[in-house]
């Protein structure tokens, strides 16, 4: 691992533990191995290294899930390997997840480029509009059902981490979850 990833899974920790205010760029430093000079080699502010954590993330966490993805296709099916693929993730990357949710509810998400927000680019915004479009699921504003969907994902996680649940009983769950999360938007 480069130092800058180095950087980046350090900062990841820290900010999960203590927040973004908790967490000052010498403590980050110190965790990483490097001088504070290093970590503004890479990152020129805390700033950029919150939103650089938030990008990588991000990518990870997509490239993640779309190759999980079982179809191209709009059918449940589809739905159903995306919101599998969505949960796994989150329960593998639990400080990351913690991070994104930590993320999108601080004054760091204003400062997100508009371009990585485009809703043509984020493939459940896009399998849901074209679920819409053919009306296999209910003619409601793409934003409602994608927030439903995300509400289900973070609902379930906090549930399967927090009962420490096995695999089995997850995979359980995981599939009653979505079967309610289907009969809430399916036309």
């Amino acid at each position: 691992m480069d130092k800058k990833q180095i950087i980046l899974q350090s900062a990841l920790k820290l900010f999960v533990e203590n927040g973004f205010h908790g967490t000052a760029t010498a403590k980050i430093a110190l965790e990483s191995g490097v001088a504070n000079g290093t970590l503004f080699n890479y990152f020129k502010t805390k700033d950029e290294l919150v939103l650089a954590l938030y990008y990588t993330i991000l990518k990870g966490k997509d490239d993640f899930i779309l190759e999980r993805m079982n179809s191209n296709s709009i059918s449940k099916e589809t739905f159903k390997s995306l919101f599998d693929a969505s949960i796994r993730w989150s329960i593998e990357n639990k400080l990351p997840f913690q991070y994104l949710q930590q993320f999108i509810h601080s004054p760091y998400f204003k400062m997100v480029d508009p371009s990585i927000l485009n809703d043509d680019d984020n493939p459940l915004y896009v399998l849901i509009q074209n679920g819409i479009d053919i009306i296999l699921i209910k003619q409601m504003p793409v934003s409602f059902i994608y927030s439903l969907f995300m509400a289900q994902i973070y609902g379930l996680h906090r549930y399967i981490i927090s009962n420490d649940l096995g695999k089995d009983v997850q995979s359980e769950f995981i599939e009653e979850a979505f079967e309610m999360f289907w009969k809430m938007i399916e036309e």
